[in-house]
């Protein structure tokens, strides 16, 4: 047995396999696999589609007999169903591949880390954590040391999204808006949490929508404050937003710190997110997989993170 052609539908992603065949475009190759006579082999293959419909598989087995003879087969196609799995009270989170992981989102005023080198999936997640909760109307904050790539939301979304720059060149990086507060920098834990508490204390009591926040300067007020400091401080800061109805997606870089550091923050989570890099057959490649989510179910299968695991603008609903 040679290879099966037309392996995967138009949409689907090969996620495992058998260790002895390679994927080359749709074509599944065996690498020779041999056969007895009247003998069968069982292939599991595991695929993953974002699309919602009814789909045929229609494979092409190519065979090669003892006497170098191409022999091919087609059995009978086969018709799958894909449906969406989406678990009520989630928060979607803009990344098709992490909504998909979790079911919808991530659990209704969790408070979860993501935990990730310095990387364009990162810096793309991120943003569109933040956009799909500006789109849907919902109240967003966002606590960062830079503007770049989000700075159009302020503007945009003026009622719902709030940001807190902690920066010493912040008057430079962007306007003064009503909803942009300005930091100069992470040296006074206190002065940020207060003005994340005054913005909170102006909302509503009884939301309509979930709120979301996303806090970015974990990396930076660890190196400057150390663990317990960072720990207390953060604490108080999420204990504070959940009691307005916040679910909260933090940041850091544990290449940065050291394990006893990462730790003592990762302890203070009930959800973790990590996206890492390792060698796949075209090369090294990012992945996405969720490491723990408090009394949730999950998938713990990684995600290969491409353009297409992110949702459009447009796709959000």
């Amino acid at each position: 047995m040679t290879k099966i052609e037309r392996i995967l539908p138009q949409g689907f992603r090969l996620v495992a396999k058998p260790s002895h065949c390679s994927l080359e475009g749709t074509c599944l190759e065996m690498k020779g696999r041999k056969l007895g006579p009247l003998g069968t082999e069982d292939v599991k293959l595991v695929l993953r589609s974002f699309t919602q419909g009814r789909f045929a598989m229609k494979p092409r087995i190519v065979c090669v007999d003892g006497a170098g003879s191409e022999l091919s087969c087609e059995p009978e196609p086969l018709v799958v169903e894909v449906l969406e799995v989406t678990l009520p009270d989630h928060v979607a989170t803009g990344c098709r591949s992490l909504d998909c992981a979790l079911f919808g989102g991530i659990p209704k005023d969790y408070a979860v880390i993501l935990t990730s080198t310095s990387c364009d999936e990162r810096e793309l997640l991120i943003k569109r954590f933040l956009e799909v909760g500006a789109q849907k109307g919902q109240v967003t904050f966002y606590v960062t040391t830079k503007s770049s790539g989000v700075d159009f939301l302020p503007k945009e979304y003026e009622s719902d999204f709030y940001l807190f720059i902690c920066n010493p060149q912040v008057n430079r990086m962007i306007e003064s808006l009503p909803h942009v507060f300005k930091s100069s920098g992470v040296d006074n834990l206190t002065d940020i949490s207060i003005a994340v508490a005054s913005a909170s204390r102006k909302l509503t009591a009884s939301p309509k929508e979930s709120r979301r926040a996303c806090i970015e300067i974990i990396s930076d007020v660890l190196l400057q404050h150390h663990a317990v400091s960072t720990r207390r401080w953060l604490s108080g800061l999420i204990t504070d937003l959940k009691s307005k109805g916040f679910t909260t997606l933090a940041v850091m870089n544990p290449q940065m710190h050291s394990q006893e550091e990462v730790q003592a923050i990762l302890g203070l989570f009930e959800g973790e997110i990590n996206i890492y890099d390792r060698k796949a057959e075209e090369g090294r490649r990012r992945f996405l997989r969720v490491t723990k989510m408090h009394d949730q179910r999950y998938l713990k299968s990684e995600f290969l993170l491409e353009e297409e695991s992110f949702m459009t603008r447009q796709n959000v609903k």
